[in-house]
């Protein structure tokens, strides 16, 4: 297991390096005006024909009691960012005023109850915006029945909305909220990075294009091993789902944008900042590794963000462990250089792929150890950390003084 390890954080460091000396010609930020110029789907807007977000405002007295209840007091204060993990790669956000979604599905099929609010609770919020990583159900599926309940803005590749409109008619939901269409698995193109204006009052959120992760048999061959590990299996009957009507609605997401290929309508990471602080969030690590065209163009655009990251969160488990351990989410946090990092898609979502926490936390915290700059790592716990908030102030020293 340490020469796994080992190999993997050597190979994250080897690919730093190689992003670092190659040339970023080709991986110039795209001019998100390029992004499906000739959108003609109802309420569907591109990068260029987008209008922000209006600027916040105090929310009417009964949709704050609604949130004081699920999030808890000054859940919306202007001094703090605040993420609220609700499973897998799902956070419930509060910033500057701001209350918005990274991903959203609850964790069902043969959980029941494991995370402590459902879709519903998601959806009485009213958040103003799902920003979704890629299109698989377990960062999807629910994105149709929040955005129709709270009209809130679906921003993810051209699939997602098509998909989220879909559940949300067959639910008997309005289909008529808002996309914003980043794209699809091939526009604007692996690395491109997209700015683009969100809200009124806030700085551009930047979008980086990057891939889901796989498993890479060739890697067996040239040094890759697998990550061992020990699953949680008590979770699943700890919390065995009885509702048949749960269960099917789950069977009914699995071959969403592409079952478990990439996803159709791409895969993207979203960078956001707020005075001196900026945090960076992905659902998902393509592959990453020295002569990978794709991988390359990543990095460079990890790189070359505009400001500094200080706390990253970031998808720890996917197909890659399969052939290459942590080697791709190692590069990612390698690449990223977070202040702060906080693991996610390692909870106890589904048997097998979900290991729990407690079954990579050791491993996962020796790997960060060994990168050249590592982070200060808050290692999320499920289902203990479900719903605890944490909490960033924006102008906290620390947060000051550059990269």
């Amino acid at each position: 297991m340490t020469s796994t390890i080992q190999r993997a954080g050597l190979l994250a460091c080897s690919l730093l390096l190689s992003g670092c000396l190659g040339s970023g010609s080709e991986q110039a930020i795209t001019n998100p005006r390029t992004v499906a110029p000739n959108e003609a789907r109802h309420n569907v807007f591109n990068a260029g024909n987008f209008t922000p977000l209006p600027a916040a405002t105090p929310a009417p007295a009964e949709l704050q009691a609604i949130r004081e209840r699920i999030l808890g007091p000054n859940a919306m204060d202007p001094d703090e960012v605040k993420f609220w993990w609700v499973g897998v790669s799902s956070f419930i956000v509060s910033m500057k005023g701001h209350l918005f979604l990274m991903d959203a599905w609850e964790i069902v099929g043969l959980h029941a109850n494991y995370v402590p609010i459902g879709r519903e609770e998601l959806a009485a919020i009213r958040p103003e915006a799902i920003f979704i990583g890629h299109g698989h159900f377990d960062h999807a599926a629910d994105a149709g029945y929040v955005a129709g309940l709270s009209n809130a803005l679906v921003i993810g590749g051209s699939t997602v909305c098509d998909i989220a409109r879909e559940r949300a008619a067959n639910e008997g939901i309005a289909a008529t909220f808002p996309c914003l269409n980043l794209g699809d698995q091939a526009t604007p193109g692996v690395g491109s990075t997209q700015a683009i204006q969100v809200w009124e009052d806030l700085p551009a959120v930047h979008v980086v294009q990057h891939t889901h992760s796989s498993a890479e048999p060739t890697d067996l061959l040239s040094g890759g091993m697998p990550l061992v590990y020990i699953p949680d299996v008590l979770t699943f009957p700890t919390y065995l789902n009885t509702s048949v009507a749960e269960a099917l609605r789950f069977v009914g997401t699995l071959q969403d944008d592409g079952g478990v290929g990439q996803p159709g309508g791409g895969t993207w990471a979203y960078h956001f900042r707020v005075d001196d602080f900026s945090w960076f969030w992905h659902d998902s690590t393509g592959t990453m590794k020295a002569g990978n065209a794709d991988s390359e163009a990543i990095a460079t655009a990890i790189q070359n963000l505009p400001e500094c990251v200080d706390v990253q969160l970031n998808a720890i488990v996917g197909f890659g462990l399969i052939t290459s351990a942590y080697r791709d989410a190692l590069a990612y946090v390698a690449m990223a250089k977070p202040k702060v990092a906080l693991p996610t898609h390692h909870d106890a979502w589904t048997p097998g792929i979900g290991g729990g926490a407690a079954a990579y936390e050791n491993s996962w915290l020796n790997a960060v150890g060994k990168l050249p700059q590592p982070p200060v790592v808050d290692y999320l716990r499920d289902p203990v950390d479900y719903m605890k908030p944490r909490s960033y102030k924006i102008n906290d020293p620390r947060w000051a003084g550059g990269c």
